[in-house]
C-alpha cells in the first residue's frame, strides 16, 4: 500500500516537473522572442482568455501529459486504456476550447444587442466587442494546436509501442 502511494506520488511529480517545464520553455521562448518580461505574457492570458478558461486549460494538459507519462511507463495489457483516457483529455482541450470561443461570440452579440449606439457610447460599444471576440477567437488558436499535440504525441507513442511489440513476437516465432 505505502509502496503505491510512493510510486503515484514519484509518478506525479514526474508529471508536475514536465508540466513546469514546459511552462519555463514557454516563458523563455517568449522573453527571447518579443524582449518582455513573462508577467506581461501572464496579464495578457488572464485579460484576454480568462482565468476560468486557464485553469480548465491547464488542468487538462496536465492530464495529457499524465496519461502520455502512462502510455510510455504503464505494462503493455494496459497502454491501450491509458491511449484512450490521453485522447480523451486530449478532445476535452479542443472542445472546451471551441466552447469558449462560442461563449466569446455569443457574449459579444449579446453586448451588441444590449448597448445603445450613438456617437457618445460607439467606441465604448465597439472595446466591449474586440475584448469578446478576442477571448472567443483566440482559446481556439491556443487550444485546437495544443490538443492536436497531444493526440498526435499519443497515437505516436502507441504505435511505436506495437511496432516494437510485433517486432519482439516475430523474434520468438523465428521469422
Amino acid at each position: 500500500m505505502i509502496k503505491q502511494i510512493s510510486i503515484r506520488l514519484n509518478q506525479l511529480s514526474q508529471v508536475t516537473s514536465w508540466f513546469f517545464g514546459l511552462l519555463v520553455i514557454m516563458f523563455f521562448t517568449y522573453m527571447i522572442a518579443t524582449g518582455n518580461h513573462p508577467k506581461k505574457m501572464l496579464d495578457w492570458g488572464f485579460s484576454t482568455l480568462g482565468t476560468s478558461f486557464i485553469v480548465i486549460f491547464s488542468i487538462l494538459v496536465f492530464a495529457s501529459l499524465f496519461c502520455i507519462f502512462k502510455l510510455n511507463t504503464s505494462e503493455n495489457n494496459i497502454k491501450k486504456f491509458w491511449l484512450e483516457t490521453g485522447m480523451q483529455f486530449s478532445n476535452s482541450i479542443s472542445i472546451i476550447a471551441l466552447t469558449f470561443t462560442l461563449l466569446g461570440i455569443s457574449l459579444g452579440i449579446g453586448e451588441l444587442s444590449s448597448a445603445k449606439l450613438d456617437l457618445n457610447t460607439i467606441n465604448q460599444t465597439i472595446g466591449k466587442l474586440t475584448e469578446q471576440f478576442s477571448m472567443a477567437f483566440m482559446t481556439s488558436v491556443i487550444g485546437l494546436p495544443v490538443s492536436a499535440i497531444f493526440k498526435s504525441a499519443l497515437i505516436i507513442n502507441f504505435e511505436h509501442f506495437l511496432s516494437h511489440e510485433n517486432s519482439e513476437l516475430k523474434l520468438l516465432k523465428g521469422e
